[in-house]
């Protein structure tokens, strides 16, 4: 099938490694790298793939550009269906607050949680080698799908983030990467994969506002402070 894929609509998948909740990350920039695209970023704090799955199957992705960063295979993603998993996430006092309306239904992201029911899970019903194989075929799947959509597909992931952090010195001791190194890894891995060009005046004004600011994880100004940050006019 001949590839008609419209590098004007791009959509972005990640866990909190793309969502922005502390600071700006590699999707965040890139919408200010290029405001002329049609950027839809998808992404929870602690999502696995099964919900990313299922967020990506709602959108139509005909002919646009797929940029999938996969989280860490041993998530466990629960859609709410009744009362007793309602409880059951409230009782969780470090992750209760990673629930997610979407069209699909009310989903929790449970991340690292340490509530017994999750522990279960990854040690007694799904353990980590048949994890790996899950995401391994789910991963298989989705390129397929993708391409059948006749989109583009990157396939990325928070390990390949995490390999190419260690050779800078500028990730951080947060859970999620600096801004800069988000920054870095999208220039430099995820926009030349991606065949998105850049303006290299734009990039080089926002890679030295990126430089110059002086980065508070979780700063309650934070969407002001990039919001003015990301506003360059050439």
């Amino acid at each position: 099938m001949e590839n008609t894929t419209d590098i004007n609509k791009i959509f972005c998948l990640g866990d909190g490694y793309a969502h922005g909740h502390i600071w700006p990350e590699w999707p965040q920039i890139l919408q200010a790298l290029r405001p002329d695209l049609d950027i839809t970023i998808i992404s929870a704090v602690g999502a696995g793939h099964e919900f990313l799955i299922s967020e990506l199957l709602a959108h139509n992705i005909q002919q646009s550009t797929v940029i999938f960063q996969w989280p860490n295979h041993q998530r466990f993603d629960k859609l709410i269906q009744d009362d007793q998993w309602a409880d059951i996430v409230k009782s969780d006092s470090v992750y209760h607050f990673n629930t997610y309306k979407t069209n699909n239904g009310l989903w929790w992201c449970s991340s690292a949680s340490g509530l017994d029911i999750v522990n279960t899970y990854h040690n007694f019903y799904i353990q980590p080698n048949q994890s790996l194989q899950r995401q391994q075929i789910q991963k298989k799947l989705i390129s397929a799908y993708i391409s059948q959509q006749n989109a583009r597909y990157i396939d990325t992931s928070n390990n390949e983030q995490d390999t190419f952090a260690e050779n800078l010195d500028c990730r951080g001791t947060e859970v999620q990467p600096q801004p800069l190194l988000h920054y870095q890894w999208l220039v430099e891995s995820i926009m030349p994969a991606a065949g998105i060009k850049i303006n290299p005046a734009l990039a080089n004004e926002l890679h030295n506002r990126i430089c110059n600011h002086k980065w508070t994880a979780y700063d309650p100004d934070r969407e002001e402070i990039w919001n003015n940050m990301s506003k360059i006019n050439f």
